[in-house]
């Protein structure tokens, strides 16, 4: 990747290149799954696939949310929205929680810090967060939502077991829905704002691992501690 994102200046979802991935990083992702599958085997036996799934992510499931006015969180606040298993979540009911995960994830967390140091324009002080961390089996998804009570720049690193049976979707700043096919590796960078909601979701229909980040500037970490407390207190 020969340019440097400046979050300051730019206000736009990143497809990056996963040749970008080290294999490293790579190889620690997948050691990171096998131990999610173990850990969550109860919770995929109980899996039911959503017969709603694809009319959750679809234009027309936005513009009559958009018709509402309302905004969608996200799964920390609106469980509903999801039939993904997710992991490490104290705030989400139902959230596996396993010791050779969070160590093994804590392992992927290191390496993604490096690789995203040499993605964005240096001056940034900036602190990735890690967040989301969800397995969609065949037949789940994430429907429309912004994050916007938690704004912020967010990063995903995912994991497809097979191309093409899955996707991230999303509204841009003109109306136009753009539907990204997922690879087999996928890195994706997105703001997530409060004055201009980035509404975005997700589909699969194969085995989909996705660990998330938040990037934090150091300045705005008092702030973020405020907003963390108020929303999940």
């Amino acid at each position: 990747m020969n340019m440097r994102i400046d979050l300051a200046r730019s206000n736009r979802l990143y497809d990056i290149d996963p040749d970008i991935i080290p294999e490293s990083l790579k190889a620690d992702v997948l050691e990171c799954i096998r131990a999610q599958k173990e850990a969550a085997k109860d919770e995929m036996e109980r899996f039911e696939p959503a017969a709603g799934a694809a009319e959750a992510v679809s234009p027309a499931a936005l513009k009559s949310i958009l018709e509402t006015g309302r905004d969608v969180h996200g799964i920390a606040i609106e469980s509903e929205i999801s039939n993904v298993i997710h992991f490490g979540a104290r705030q989400v009911e139902g959230s596996v929680h396993d010791k050779t995960v969070k160590r093994l994830r804590s392992h992927v967390d290191e390496q993604m810090g490096d690789l995203l140091k040499t993605l964005f324009k240096s001056g940034h002080k900036l602190k990735a967060r890690a967040s989301g961390h969800f397995w969609y089996p065949p037949g789940s998804f994430m429907s429309w939502h912004t994050n916007s009570k938690l704004p912020g720049w967010r990063v995903y690193i995912n994991y497809a077991e097979t191309e093409g049976d899955s996707f991230f979707r999303y509204q841009s700043e003109t109306g136009e829905i753009v539907t990204l096919e997922d690879r087999q590796w996928n890195l994706r960078v997105f703001p997530v704002r409060q004055d201009r909601p980035f509404w975005h979701c997700v589909y699969s229909q194969t085995h989909r691992f996705s660990l998330g980040y938040m990037l934090i500037d150091y300045s705005l970490i008092p702030r973020l501690k405020r907003n963390v407390r108020r929303i999940f207190k």
